[in-house]
């Protein structure tokens, strides 16, 4: 119950009247914020949903089951008792100033949170990313260069030189070898009880301070702005850098003296205060990052990126999340970092014994790879969303600024009208350029085998040859033919460039595994099914035909290859082709052993514009069929709108599909039995079962709708709630 609880409280809102919009914006940390933030996000109004949740017709009736009222009650009970488990908690409530701590807390959630991470946090992400490449790619240098460690000896040359390699990257960016400005903030109604609560924090501190001597001077109270903050300063001087020394790494003397020192110099502060009508924590090398909140100079709210927010201004704002572009970029890889996995491709080269005139040849080939890979790097971008509650539920926006030239949002997206009316979840999307990027990659593939091949060859005895090129003489003509398909004829016909994926649940049966327990009752099942906008469906069927044959001489020819009965006999069984109005469905009967329903059987769907994989006959169909979305209103409304993608939720469908289910178990389990036994118990206990799962129906339909507007994707979203 407590769970569920908890899924009403994140979904809040339920049952929040309707009321003129705010005339100001109801965000006030975000003007604290600075222009050169890498981070920022903030929850609001915290309390006016939980009160929306308590208050709501849902959460009533999860209050008046038996189960929960019997709960509560032993939770009261143990709470009064002097002996009871919750005493302890008890007594610690009856000391006014724990009471007094705990009535801070909840105003420190009830109204605003927010998270603000210094424009040196995107050095640090940075640092961290080369640190966590360091860790995979120092070991495989060290294997290059020494290829012949074997055993014990291997794994402590690993580990050694995986920690040089993080060194190297730490002695290359001295200047991010820091902690980065994090902060905290809760907003609050009396400043004067939360500075009561940091002054009995500050009393601890400096009793512990009388026992730990390494602590003395650490403590301190520092003025920050209008804030007097209370500090714990500690710095790298206190770690044991000695016990293990870092010199011991070194390949060449005092090659790492420079990161010891860094090290030793590193800072850390920890800040506790109150500003402002704010309750805030920060992490820093120092208290620059609460210095920072002051207001001067330019804000966030000043960056172009942030003016959409700026038009939500008079919504109920209940979240709001920012990353900048230094922050998007910090966890990309970058050009060096090609250089550098480009430098290993060479001396893994030099190092495998390749001849000269070859490395020369292949090199040439890895920097052109190198320079084509970034050339075509993506641009990074900002990123902005922000959520509100509307009359329906929730409602929000995502704002991406960088590039996507791998998404198409030109054209509507015709394939929402082939996901069944209403699926459980249905997800599509288009996109552009396939046939090109897979003639890049064959192209690649193509050029690393040639590469390749003689160098393995020319490293195997006579008899491995021999098998080698029988086995590449069955083998490579076949890809030659995978590769004409996919090139010549998939993803031609598949150049519409639509794509989704389907779940519904609109099948049942009594017995879906022969070996499982019938039910009474016919259970659902989840309908799993793919679907694709098609350009030439002529092509396509012969390009799946064409597909077939290649699996099939493969099959031969792995037998023929092979020792005398060691590869059985395998044939693909012939579909049973229907036509069902202008469409055609390949039906595959699955093995009778399998002991699966009959009505699973996999399906291949295909129309003039639409081709479907399902895994029945019924469900294909469905796909096939024309049957727009049922929607009401929301991002998904027009469907005569080009979009880039588009997903569709329906929790109702999902709970009836697993409901049963849910149901099913309870009563074939020991759980009836745990309350006592009877007809009256079993049915008082799956009656609240299934009232629990009617709750759960008050989450209504989620969708999205993905376009690019002035060349910034963006993401409409909303969560329908109905309180009933």
């Amino acid at each position: 119950m407590l769970a569920l609880a908890g899924v009403l409280l994140l979904a809040g809102g339920l049952a929040l009247p309707a009321r003129a919009a705010d005339k100001k914006a109801d965000y006030s940390s975000l003007a604290l914020i600075p222009a050169d933030a890498a981070h920022y996000s903030v929850t609001l109004r915290g309390r006016e949903q939980f009160d929306a949740v308590a208050k709501s017709k849902a959460w009533a009736k999860i209050q008046n089951l038996p189960a929960f009222q019997m709960g509560w009650a032993l939770v009261k009970s143990q709470y009064a008792d002097e002996n009871g488990k919750l005493a302890p908690l008890r007594e610690w409530m009856s000391q006014a100033e724990n009471s007094a701590l705990v009535d801070v807390l909840v105003e420190a959630i009830s109204s605003e949170i927010f998270v603000y991470g210094g424009a040196n946090t995107a050095d640090f992400s940075h640092l961290y990313a080369q640190v966590n490449m360091a860790r995979y790619l120092g070991p495989v240098e060290e294997l290059i260069r020494n290829p012949n460690l074997k055993g014990a000896e291997l794994t402590e040359v690993m580990s050694q030189a995986q920690m040089r390699s993080v060194l190297r990257v730490l002695a290359r960016n001295p200047d991010k070898v820091r902690i980065p400005d994090l902060v905290i903030g809760f907003k609050i109604a009396s400043a004067k009880k939360a500075e009561d609560q940091v002054k009995r924090l500050e009393d601890l501190l400096n009793a512990v301070v009388q026992i730990q001597p390494i602590l003395q001077g650490r403590v301190k109270r520092v003025k920050v702005g209008s804030g007097s903050f209370l500090t714990l300063k500690l710095d790298g001087e206190m770690v044991p850098w000695d016990a293990k020394p870092i010199t011991d790494m070194e390949e060449a003397a005092g090659e790492f003296e420079g990161v010891v020192k860094k090290l030793k110099e590193l800072k850390l502060t920890l800040s506790l205060g109150v500003r402002d009508n704010y309750l805030l924590f920060s992490i820093g090398s120092s208290t620059d990052g609460l210095a920072q909140l002051v207001g001067a100079g330019k804000r966030l709210t000043d960056q172009p990126e942030l003016k959409p927010l700026v038009r939500a201004a008079d919504r109920r704002l209940t979240g709001i999340s920012y990353t900048s572009k230094a922050m998007a970029a910090s966890s990309q890889m970058n050009q060096k970092d090609i250089d550098r996995l480009s430098l290993l491709a060479r001396q893994g080269l030099e190092a495998a014994g390749v001849p000269a005139e070859k490395r020369k040849a292949i090199e040439k080939d890895v920097i052109y790879l190198a320079t084509t890979m970034k050339t075509n790097m993506p641009e990074p971008g900002a990123s902005l969303s922000f959520s509100y509650l509307s009359e329906r539920g929730y409602e929000g926006y995502t704002y991406h600024y960088a590039l996507a030239p791998e998404l198409d949002g030109s054209k509507p997206l015709t394939l929402l009208d082939h996901v069944g009316g209403d699926p459980i979840l249905a997800a599509v999307g288009r996109s552009k350029g396939a046939l090109d990027q897979y003639r890049i990659l064959s192209k690649w593939i193509k050029t690393a085998y040639g590469h390749a091949e003689p160098v393995i060859v020319g490293k195997l005895d006579k008899e491995q040859k021999e098998k080698y090129q029988q086995v590449s003489k069955s083998v490579l003509p076949l890809l030659k033919r995978l590769d004409e398909i996919t090139g010549k004829m998939l993803l031609p016909a598949l150049a519409d460039g639509q794509a989704g994926f389907v779940i519904d649940g609109k099948w049942k049966s009594k017995q879906w595994h022969k070996d499982m327990p019938a039910s009474d009752k016919a259970l659902p099942m989840l309908e799993l099914g793919v679907i694709v906008g098609v350009s030439d469906a002529e092509l396509l069927e012969k390009a799946m035909k064409s597909y077939r044959k290649v699996v099939e001489d493969a099959l031969a020819k792995a037998k023929e290859l092979a020792p005398p009965g060691e590869v059985p006999p395998i044939k693909i069984p012939d579909p049973e082709v229907k036509s069902v109005k202008g469409s055609k469905l390949y039906v595959f009967s699955l093995p009778a052993e399998w002991k699966l329903d009959p009505q699973v059987m996999p399906t291949a769907g295909l129309s003039a514009k639409v081709g479907v994989i399902a895994v029945s006959a019924e469900h294909a169909e469905r796909l096939l069929a024309r049957k727009p979305l049922k929607i009401e209103g929301g991002p998904l409304a027009d469907s005569k709108r080009p979009l880039a993608g588009a997903t569709y939720f329906n929790w109702p469908a999902f709970v009836d599909a697993v409901g049963p289910w849910v149901m099913f178990g309870v009563e074939k389990s020991g759980l009836v039995r745990m309350f006592g036994e009877g007809a009256e118990t079993k049915t008082d206990i799956l009656k609240q079962v299934r009232t629990v799962l009617d709750v759960l129906k008050v989450f209504r339909i989620s969708t999205s709708a993905t376009y690019i507007e002035d060349g910034v994707l963006i993401t409409h979203s909303e969560m329908v709630i109905r309180d009933e």
